[in-house]
């Protein structure tokens, strides 16, 4: 019997440790989700500044087309 209480507690400390290691590994995945969102909502709010939405009618074609391709050089993707 006390084998079996033994064995018991065993088995409920292995479980318990793999129950933590799920809970870290989901917690460490939502941190990282919410870098990436906050790097992808910084992108965005830089990038619509530097297209001057608001100016847009007063510009060319051409002229838009330079502004896009020169805030996405400059501040498009960064690590």
């Amino acid at each position: 019997m006390n084998r079996v209480k033994i064995l018991i507690f065993a088995i409920s400390i292995i479980f318990s440790l793999i129950g933590i290691k799920k809970l870290i590994y989901i917690n460490q995945v939502k941190d990282l989700k919410n870098k990436e969102e906050l790097i992808l909502n910084e992108s965005i709010r830089v990038l619509n500044e530097c297209f001057d939405m608001e100016n847009k009618d007063k510009r060319s074609l051409n002229k838009s087309i330079e502004l896009i391709e020169y805030c996405l050089e400059e501040y498009g993707f960064k690590n």
